[in-house]
């Protein structure tokens, strides 16, 4: 799924290493990611929207990575998570269920810039 030219895009730099499905990490070091995630989507949400409140939408966020290692990008689902979270957390909408938000699979780009984009568009109920 491409976003459209039209799509709200919020772009940061990673505040914090990727989150995997598939770590096994102590809840401590892992909490202290997500919190970081969390706080930056909501942070840069809020000065790039202005408290805007959105109806039904995609979220798709594009992940640099550093190399052309093969991944899996539906494992950095975890770092999907806290990042639609934050979105919830700066008011763009009232929760995250199905119902405002369906995320898409993240798309890895390869660059050494550690950039997070996210890009948002009106779903329109079919």
């Amino acid at each position: 799924m491409t976003p459209p030219a039209d799509a709200i895009t919020i772009t940061f730099r990673q505040p914090a290493p990727l989150l995997n499905m598939n770590s096994r990490e102590h809840w401590a070091p892992k909490g202290r990611k997500v919190a970081a995630w969390r706080s930056t989507a909501r942070d840069y949400a809020r000065l790039a929207l202005r408290c805007r409140k959105l109806g039904p939408s995609f979220v798709m966020l594009t992940i640099d990575v550093p190399d052309k290692r093969r991944r899996d990008p539906a494992n950095l689902y975890a770092t999907v998570k806290p990042v639609v979270d934050g979105l919830v957390d700066a008011g763009l909408w009232p929760d995250d269920t199905p119902e405002y938000v369906t995320t898409t699979e993240p798309v890895l780009r390869v660059s050494r810039d550690r950039l997070v984009t996210i890009h948002i568009w009106p779903r329109g109920e079919q």
